[in-house]
């Protein structure tokens, strides 16, 4: 009898103590966590990008791409790690001092229930003998992508040789906590 007293009362204070440290407040468990905004990027490299047609005449390295002769439009999809973000800004990594060629960026919010999208924004390149490696960035005001309904992707204008793509960042912002 005893022994099994003192296992029970073992068994309370084991169950008071985990009481105790459940409840919220000091030296307890933790509140409810305060929302907070969370800003970060994604790096799309060169690689990532595809054709649009197969008739373009071009060279993707994986570090760059460029066209070899006339123009080419290029796409690919951004991923985010969490399903609702909002973009802040993209930036475009390239090399243009050449003033008869361009590359222009538009990043595109698919719709697939609705059958159609709609841009987020876009950079272009402008020709800079001076620096001609300077990264282009747009800012975008807030656009929301929710994954459970919509997809980002990637549109990509290359007019003429004598440039090359290196990469684009997708800066974005998303709520924790919620």
């Amino acid at each position: 009898m005893g022994r099994a007293r003192m296992i029970s009362t073992v068994m309370l204070l084991a169950l008071l103590v985990t009481v105790a440290l459940s409840v919220p407040g000091d030296g307890g468990q933790a509140a409810a966590v305060e929302p907070r905004t969370v800003t970060a990027s994604l790096m799309i490299p060169a690689a990532a990008l595809v054709p649009i047609v197969d008739s373009y005449d071009y060279t993707n390295n994986g570090y760059d791409l460029k066209v070899d002769s006339d123009h080419g439009y290029f796409t690919a999809p951004v991923f985010f790690p969490v399903p609702v973000v909002n973009i802040r800004r993209i930036t475009l990594y390239a090399w243009d001092n050449n003033g008869a060629a361009q590359i222009c960026i538009w990043l595109y919010r698919a719709r697939p229930a609705a059958g159609g999208g709609d841009s987020q924004g876009s950079v272009c390149t402008g020709n800079s003998a001076a620096n001609p490696q300077a990264p282009y960035t747009t800012a975008i005001s807030s656009r929301r992508v929710n994954t459970a309904s919509q997809a980002a992707y990637l549109w990509v204008r290359i007019t003429a040789p004598g440039v090359a793509l290196y990469g684009l960042k997708v800066t974005y912002s998303y709520e924790t906590g919620t």
